[in-house]
């Protein structure tokens, strides 16, 4: 295995372990040392394995790799991986379904809870010693609140499941999970207007496909409540961009928390980034020290699997495009 290579397209927590443990093995690996939006084609062409999070792999690339066996998602969505030509070709690829759910959800309350008791606000406040200016930053409870769940896979269920104690009315739309299913949350399923109409909070939980893509637009933003507040935490093009400024701007929507974006990395002249209504992160719901841990054993363990010439675990076709 001296002779296998991996390439590793992010500089992320844990890769000088999964470095570590695939040197062990025999392997060579480089890591990049930038966040980039799409994978560089060179960097593919003589790699036996990658190990992606976020940045994207175009299908010319996958075309012009000439080693390539597996491509393992450190976690689950593989809308950035052209799944398809990669069946084509006989190459892997591979997510670790559920591993990252919790610590999505946990951030998801986390982000509610911040926006409506304006925790960023009220910090901002107390490091300029502005003590006169407490009266405008009044909060708002989470508790008695309609929260909107639009899809209930893994992370919708915990979030349901976490919401519990705050006596919460919830409502999910999800065309594909029975209402059965739903009940046992002690949620409503309902359409996604009826959603959006009575809902305080909307919190995002879907994959990104063609039938997920802008589902969140103008139309959408429109039938909102004027004093609720939406959270993304799935993908970034789920939700129109330009659309949500507008309406975040114009405070037809009272705030929103955008952890993903369209493009990413976030460009700096993305104007969402300029609002003090959209409490923002990179990314980042499932940054949690236990995910990186249990992500990076898994996917040296996955690609070492492949590299010594067994099945993988976890190969998506049923996600194939």
């Amino acid at each position: 295995m001296k002779s296998m290579k991996v390439y590793i397209t992010e500089p992320l927590p844990m890769a000088e372990e999964m470095v570590r443990l695939l040197n062990e093995a025999g392997v060579e690996v480089r890591v990049s040392r930038i966040f980039h939006e799409y994978v560089p084609e060179e960097e593919l062409l003589e790699v036996d394995g990658v190990i992606v999070a976020d940045s994207r792999i175009t299908p010319e690339s996958v075309k012009k790799a000439r080693r390539l066996k597996i491509i393992q998602k450190f976690g689950v969505g593989v809308d950035i991986i052209p799944v398809k030509t990669c069946k084509e070709k006989g190459i892997y690829v591979c997510n670790i379904p559920g591993i990252n759910s919790l610590d999505v959800a946990e951030f998801t309350l986390a982000a509610i809870l911040s926006l409506l008791h304006r925790i960023r606000e009220r910090d901002s406040l107390a490091r300029k010693a502005r003590w006169n200016e407490r009266p405008r930053s009044l909060s708002e409870r989470l508790t008695g609140k309609v929260v909107g769940i639009i899809g209930f896979g893994r992370i919708g269920r915990h979030v349901a499941r976490l919401l519990q104690p705050f006596n919460v009315r919830i409502l999910v739309y999800d065309p594909y999970v029975n209402e059965a299913a739903i009940k046992i949350y002690k949620a409503e399923k309902v359409d996604l207007d009826y959603l959006l109409r009575k809902s305080d909070v909307v919190t995002l939980h879907v994959p990104l496909t063609e039938e997920t893509r802008h589902m969140i637009g103008q139309r959408e933003l429109n039938l909102m409540k004027h004093s609720a507040i939406l959270i993304n935490t799935s993908r970034g093009a789920v939700v129109d961009e330009r659309a949500l400024y507008k309406a975040l701007k114009a405070g037809r929507l009272k705030a929103a928390h955008i952890d993903v974006w369209s493009v990413e990395p976030v460009p700096a002249n993305n104007p969402l980034l300029k609002l003090h209504n959209a409490q923002l992160s990179l990314h980042q719901a499932s940054w949690t020290v236990d995910f990186f841990r249990e992500a990076a054993r898994f996917c040296v363990d996955n690609v070492l699997r492949v590299l010594r010439g067994s099945r993988p675990l976890n190969i998506v076709w049923a996600y194939e495009a």
